[in-house]
């Protein structure tokens, strides 16, 4: 009885590694179709809490922001263009680069990596729909054609140095923690289990990396298109310090809820075309 309790238990221990190692092989074609899915559904369910936000980190603050602003939806076309390229590009490097090596360095440098790339796409549709967001343009076609005709392609591609700073920070905290609360407790890739651990990376790394949100989101809305990193943050630091935490709590529950519906989707996804 014994011998046979302690084979039963080996097989279910060798199914979950199994399931683990698979977990980790994602083809190409899966990564690409798995972050588009889940870049366009996170970007346009909590787009309400992202303008909450941008209104927040804005010199104007609140003031502003009106239900309308909620319910209409401006600048959720710029998002929804910019989130499915993103995140494909971000999972097709991570799931390639992360096979390199096993532990939480090499979960750093993929994702890391990633960022870099997703960002060429994401950095310009930010520009045009944080400034939608904050009443800098009417639509998102009207804020890419202003932005455009006063400061070309360059415009489009201003705070980009800034959020590379933000989102490599960002995903070397949410990665490796997901990695490890995914390994440890969700072996068999249940997406709902993928999601929790999820959210609870990215409340985290939202928490650590909204200091540097803040700067690039003033970046982004600034009309003066000389404005250095430097610059605001010693506007910033004037201000005082909590300064740097404005929109600390929507951040954290976008990046919570975020982070459920984000890797919850992907996880999903990929079962599905498994």
């Amino acid at each position: 009885v014994v011998s046979t309790q302690s084979t039963v238990i080996f097989n279910i221990k060798h199914q979950l590694l199994l399931n683990y190692t698979n977990l980790r092989m994602v083809s190409s074609r899966d990564a690409l179709i798995g972050g588009s899915a889940a870049g366009l559904v996170v970007d346009i369910t909590l787009f309400p809490i992202d303008t909450i936000k941008t209104r927040m980190q804005s010199k104007e603050g609140l003031r502003s922001l009106g239900i309308s602003d909620l319910h209409k939806l401006k600048g959720v076309g710029a998002a929804a263009l910019g989130s499915m390229p993103s995140s494909a590009l971000f999972f097709l490097a991570y799931e390639q680069l992360k096979l390199g090596g096993d532990g939480a360095w090499q979960h750093v440098y993929a994702s890391s990596v990633g960022e870099c790339l997703a960002c060429l796409v994401r950095v310009p549709t930010e520009v045009v729909k944080q400034r939608v967001q904050a009443h800098q343009a009417v639509s998102s076609w009207a804020g890419l054609r202003q932005t455009l005709m006063s400061s070309g392609i360059r415009g489009l591609y201003v705070g980009y140095w800034t959020t590379v700073m933000r989102e490599i920070p960002f995903a070397a905290i949410q990665y490796p923690i997901w990695e490890k609360l995914r390994a440890e407790w969700n072996p068999e890739g249940s997406g709902i289990k993928s999601g929790i651990c999820g959210s609870v990376a990215g409340a985290i790394a939202g928490a650590i990396t909204t200091p540097i949100d803040v700067v690039k989101t003033r970046l982004m809305l600034s009309q003066d298109r000389s404005i250095t990193t430097a610059c605001v943050i010693q506007q910033l630091y004037r201000s005082g310090i909590p300064t740097f935490f404005r929109g600390i709590v929507p951040r954290v529950g976008w990046l919570s809820i975020g982070g459920f519906v984000y890797l919850g989707t992907y996880q999903v996804i990929l079962t599905l075309l498994r």
